[in-house]
């Protein structure tokens, strides 16, 4: 127990965990997006976070990273910013996004329009003073939002609502907080 303590005295809110954890439908998930891991969660502080499952919709829950079903996880932070912008990341996205339900069209929309990249398909770029649609959720694009409205992209070539679990291992200038490899 005293380990999981220790995870979470290394976090702020802010962070972003990617979780990678065992099981087919997460198997298949990280396989169609191209990626390590299949899930992202929002540290709010006080070992909770944010998070959109399809199950729960948008919900906080406790953090417990050392679960048994985790192959791996990662939290990193953005090191642009400072704590008090972290802060307010984290409360803008309770504010915002908590109850929300998932949205299975979006992450639908999201694997297929990724997909279909194509010369001057420019449609989906996050270009300055982008506005973003809040009205559909999925974890990947919670945290993005959240963090675009504060001024920090997860990605410079997709908007936020296009941002995919691959896309967060791809910031160059966000720091590794902690990590457990996946297996």
């Amino acid at each position: 127990m005293s380990g999981v303590g220790s995870i979470i005295k290394k976090l702020k809110e802010g962070d972003i965990i990617l979780v990678s954890e065992k099981g087919l439908k997460h198997s298949l998930n990280r396989a169609l997006g191209r990626s390590r891991w299949h899930h992202i969660m929002l540290y709010i502080g006080q070992g909770r976070v944010l998070e959109a499952t399809p199950r729960k919709g948008c919900h906080i829950s406790k953090l417990d990273l050392a679960k048994e079903c985790y192959l791996g996880f990662k939290a990193l932070r953005p090191a642009k910013i400072n704590d008090l912008s972290r802060r307010k990341v984290a409360a803008t996205a309770v504010k915002i996004f908590l109850g929300r339900k998932f949205d299975w069209r979006q992450l639908i929309k999201v694997f297929f329009r990724r997909q279909l990249v194509f010369a001057g398909n420019n449609g989906r770029a996050c270009r300055p003073g982008y506005k973003c649609n809040f009205g559909s959720v999925i974890c990947s694009n919670l945290v993005a939002m959240s963090y675009h409205l504060e001024g920090c992209s997860i990605s410079d070539k997709w908007a936020p609502e296009y941002v995919m679990p691959r896309d967060y291992d791809k910031v160059k200038e966000f720091d590794i907080v902690l990590e457990r490899k996946l297996e």
